[in-house]
């Protein structure tokens, strides 16, 4: 049995989770508290020793960092496949997955804090980097229907952003990108995105 730590609302921990339900995994969630400080506690960090969330143990094998978890995922469970097959299209895919990590999530991440944490009420200056990573986003879907060409762990990192931003009252920020109307649909109707769901645990 696979075991996920996860501690609600890592956009990083849903990110995993989204790929366990697609590929359709049985697991077991490890509930952690952030407000707890349990993935500060010294049991836990002696099997993720950065002390973040999420980490993932499976048949004693344990991994962390979100990125390195969905590609074991995905090189040992192959099935449904969520890489291409070509070298440059696998690329693509590392790049808007490591966009979303180094910048998509850190900016939403910062509005879950203002505004579900501090119960402040968002600025501009708060939503500003949001509009510039979606934008960017935009710029990797284009006319396509995925993120790369066909359903890929880059859309099961994005789609943590696309349920968190309603939560944030950002849902028109969602709507405001045109071409990316019909793909925000498409991958809520996937029965994956329960994962992605913000409160998912």
């Amino acid at each position: 049995m696979i075991e996920l730590y996860y501690a609600s609302p890592s956009l990083f921990g849903r990110k995993v989770l989204t790929v366990l339900m697609e590929k359709n995994l049985d697991y077991e969630i490890k509930t952690m508290s952030f407000a707890a400080g349990d993935h500060k506690k010294p049991e836990y960090l002696k099997l993720n020793p950065n002390g973040q969330i999420p980490t993932l143990v499976d048949e004693g094998n344990v991994i962390y960092e979100s990125t390195a978890i969905i590609e074991y995922l995905e090189e040992e469970y192959p099935f449904p496949e969520l890489m291409p097959k070509d070298s440059f299209h696998r690329a693509r895919v590392r790049m808007a997955e490591d966009f979303c990590d180094l910048h998509l999530y850190q900016a939403v991440g910062h509005c879950m804090m203002q505004k579900l944490f501090h119960k402040k009420e968002l600025t501009e200056s708060d939503t500003a980097p949001v509009v510039s990573a979606m934008k960017r986003m935009e710029e990797y879907l284009g006319k396509k229907e995925y993120l790369v060409d066909h359903f890929s762990l880059a859309d099961c990192a994005f789609m943590p952003v696309i349920s968190t931003l309603p939560h944030l009252d950002l849902r028109p920020l969602l709507e405001s990108f045109g071409p990316m109307k019909s793909y925000v649909e498409n991958v809520k109707s996937r029965s994956s995105f329960r994962g992605a769901d913000l409160m998912a645990a």
